[in-house]
């Protein structure tokens, strides 16, 4: 066991694979990790029916199958069900759902012994945090997006880009009243890009409170993959562009389809593979070029990243990007913003974009059209993300010794 004392993690969702509370167990820092549904092999929950059981099935863990997890899967079942009679979705959803969580969990927490800190998710941490706070525990807010400026931004691409659709719906005012209170109450905070961290510090937080902490990615045994590229681009054998992720405004996707206006009639098809959350022209519909292969599942977008020349990450805000280490560990080169994780190298393992523009993603796309210029950028010299246990030593740095 460490010489700290250990962590109680407040997990709503499996977001990326259970990576905090996984770090913190290989650490030997783990007490407890309190969240709402846990589905382990040996229980009926795997067995549900329908939608539901198929969701159940990835809320485990194997490497935390000896934690003291505290569930509540049968009240989140129940409660998903009463959500639905009532018609709930978007952000009501999403605010019902983050209340119930953390009103149980800080009920939890009553009863347990005191942790080193506390562990919770931006949006779904205030009366955990209330809770910590009044027996004089510590608090790590893991910020999840970019905060409220994030907000700002999709609100200004999509006015920049209306036929693209509508202005998605806003959260409601006492989402991020709620957020600024956790963000008071923490006494340090955890995000995962330095574009999270200036957006943080642009809304008003305090910037002493932030850590930049990039997430953990682990190649699933991709990195042996051999790259190999034609001499030349053509119409039989084309660039294959490829962009995954939510197929959003903010994401970059006008920019990155309009590039192709500036490209003429360069050899170029362009896939994008997510769930599909804007209106795409009909110009770009009847684009022989694009691909719309919408939402697929996480072993079809692995074949997407074998079978890509390049990915483009365009986003104009993102805590983060995922798909770029994801990408990097097929040896993907990768041209991306800078509105989100510096993953990229530029010029080593992919080029970063000086502004998320049509003609600024158009020139890119012509350097690595070059003679050798994918091949040099997809050389195993590029960096697979950053592992679990050197994110475990960042976590374990924020705070005080036992």
């Amino acid at each position: 066991m460490s010489e700290r004392a250990p962590w109680i993690c407040c997990h709503l969702g499996a977001r990326e694979h259970y990576a905090v509370p996984r770090a913190l167990h290989r650490r030997g820092e783990l007490l407890a990790l309190i969240t709402d549904a846990w589905a382990r092999p040996d229980s009926p929950w795997p067995l549900f029916p329908g939608a539901t059981g198929r969701r159940l099935r990835e809320r485990y863990s194997t490497e935390l199958g000896s934690v003291d997890v505290r569930d509540f899967t049968a009240s989140l079942v129940a409660h998903e069900a009463w959500w639905r009679v009532q018609n709930l979705r978007g952000w009501p959803l999403v605010v019902a759902r983050n209340r119930w969580f953390q009103t149980r969990a800080a009920a939890v927490l009553t009863s347990m012994p005191a942790p080193g800190a506390i562990f919770a998710h931006s949006y779904a941490a205030l009366e955990i945090f209330r809770a910590a706070k009044a027996r004089g525990w510590s608090t790590v807010l893991g910020q999840i997006d970019p905060g409220q400026a994030h907000v700002d931004v999709v609100r200004q691409v999509a006015d920049r880009w209306p036929e693209f659709g509508p202005r998605p719906a806003e959260p409601p005012p006492e989402y991020f009243a709620d957020w600024r209170e956790e963000c008071r109450l923490a006494d340090r905070i955890i995000v995962n890009s330095e574009w999270s961290r200036d957006s943080l510090q642009r809304a008003g937080i305090e910037g002493e409170k932030i850590t930049v902490v990039p997430l953990p990615y682990q190649a699933e045994g991709a990195a042996a993959v051999e790259r190999r590229y034609p001499t030349a681009f053509t119409a039989d054998r084309p660039l294959r562009v490829l962009f995954v992720g939510s197929v959003a405004a903010f994401k970059g996707v006008p920019s990155l389809l309009e590039s192709l206006d500036h490209l003429g009639d360069a050899p170029i098809e362009l896939r994008l593979v997510g769930p599909l959350a804007a209106t795409i022209p009909q110009k770009f519909l009847g684009d022989r070029r694009v691909r719309i292969i919408g939402a697929v599942s996480r072993r079809d977008v692995m074949n997407h990243y074998r079978d890509a020349d390049v990915l483009v990450f365009p986003s104009h805000s993102d805590g983060f990007g995922m798909a770029q280490v994801e990408a990097q560990a097929w040896r993907l080169p990768i041209i991306a913003s800078r509105a989100c994780g510096r993953v990229v190298r530029d010029g080593i393992d992919g080029l970063l974009l000086p502004e998320v523009a049509a003609g600024a993603i158009a020139t890119a796309l012509r350097q690595v059209m070059q003679p050798g210029v994918l091949m040099q950028l997809s050389q195993p010299t590029a960096r697979s993300g950053t592992s679990l246990d050197a994110f475990g030593n960042a976590l374990a740095e924020l705070r005080p010794h036992g």
